[in-house]
C-alpha cells in the first residue's frame, strides 16, 4: 500500500512549520499532549490489578469510567497525577478495555516553562539544520544529514529531556 507523504514539497518550511515540529518533538517525548487543557474520551489499556495509569499528568476531572458496558464510575478514587484505583473488584487485563471520559492537560498560562522550552526548541531546530554528515577543514565545507533537503528530526538536548521530567509519563506496562 501507498502511504501520502506526511510532508510534501508544497509545504512552506518556515517559523510555523519548526514550532509545530518542535511541539510534536516535546510532546512526543513526554508521551502525552501537556497543554491545553481537553475534554476527550480515551481508550486504555488495562493490565490487571486495581490501579490504572492514564496517559496524563494533569487530571482535573474524570465524567466517566466504562468497561466493557459497566459504568465504574463510582466505583474508581483518581488522583491528578493520572491514577485511577478500582475500589471494588480489578481491572481487565485487556488492551482498549476501559473507556476513559476525562478533562486534562494544563492551560497553557499553568506550563510556561514548556512554551518557552518549545520555543527554544524551534529555534535552535530552525537555524541549525541538524546532525553533521560530512565537513572539510580547508575548504570549509559541512553537510548535514538531511532527507530531500529535510533536517533528520528535532532532537531535544539533555537539559531539556531532564527539564520535562515532571511532564513525561512513567513506564507503563
Amino acid at each position: 500500500m501507498k502511504y501520502d507523504d506526511i510532508i510534501s514539497s508544497a509545504d512552506t518550511i518556515d517559523q510555523t512549520w519548526w514550532m509545530r515540529a518542535a511541539q510534536a518533538a516535546v510532546r512526543h517525548y513526554c508521551g502525552w499532549h501537556i497543554s491545553p487543557q481537553v475534554t476527550e474520551t480515551l481508550t486504555v489499556d488495562a493490565y490487571g490489578g486495581r490501579s490504572l495509569a492514564l496517559p496524563s499528568k494533569h487530571v482535573t476531572a474524570i465524567s466517566s469510567i466504562v468497561i466493557g458496558s459497566d459504568d465504574v464510575t463510582s466505583d474508581v478514587v483518581w488522583s491528578e497525577a493520572g491514577t485511577v484505583v478500582l475500589t471494588s473488584g480489578v481491572w481487565p487485563d485487556l488492551p482498549g478495555s476501559v473507556k476513559v471520559a476525562l478533562t486534562h492537560g494544563w492551560d497553557a498560562d499553568e506550563v510556561p516553562d514548556v512554551a518557552a522550552m518549545i520555543l527554544s526548541v524551534a529555534k535552535r531546530a530552525r537555524t541549525n539544520p541538524g546532525s553533521i554528515s560530512a565537513q572539510s577543514v580547508n575548504g570549509a565545507s559541512v553537510n548535514f544529514a538531511t532527507s530531500s533537503g529535510v533536517p533528520l528530526g528535532v532532537p531535544l538536548m539533555q537539559s531539556e529531556m531532564d527539564a520535562l521530567a515532571p511532564y513525561r509519563l512513567g513506564a507503563r506496562p
